[in-house]
């Protein structure tokens, strides 16, 4: 009975080794598993950090781009500013000139008034008169028509 029990011995001991690798491969496999599991994760929140990367990407060139068009209008309101600028600098330089021409003007009559003043004055005086005259000779033919 010696070599029956020796096998039935060697048989429990094959079936319980048996028994614990299948165990141990069972909690590698789980292992395993749980790893690739992890590691999917892993590659789903790196496939998340990415495309937050890229739209935060896309963020900072529409801002560089609007920055941009900002820069732009600045610097046409610049232009505009210089050319207001500009056209206000011709419209002073403009008025000196008149008021120089206009200065001019003055001292020229004052010489012609120096030069022939009371003739200008008398001048002045007859027209006047020659004025007065006309405006009483309608008056005077109005009212003749009236009576």
């Amino acid at each position: 009975m010696g070599s029956a029990q020796s096998a039935v011995a060697f048989d429990d001991a094959v079936t319980t080794t048996f028994s614990q690798g299948l165990t141990l491969w069972s909690a590698v496999g789980t292992i395993c598993s749980q790893g690739l599991t992890l590691w999917s994760a892993v590659g789903t929140i790196s496939s998340q950090g990415l495309t937050l990367w890229s739209a935060i990407g896309t963020i900072s060139s529409q801002g560089l781009t609007l920055w941009s068009a900002i820069g732009t209008v600045s610097s046409q309101g610049l232009t505009l500013w210089s050319a207001i600028g500009t056209i206000s600098s011709q419209g002073l330089t403009l008025w000196s000139t008149v008021r120089a021409i206009l200065g001019d003007q003055a001292f020229f009559f004052q010489a012609i008034i120096a030069t022939f003043g009371d003739g200008l004055a008398e001048y002045r005086v007859g027209g006047f008169d020659l004025w007065g005259r006309l405006v009483s000779s309608w008056q005077g033919e109005s009212s003749a028509g009236k009576h």
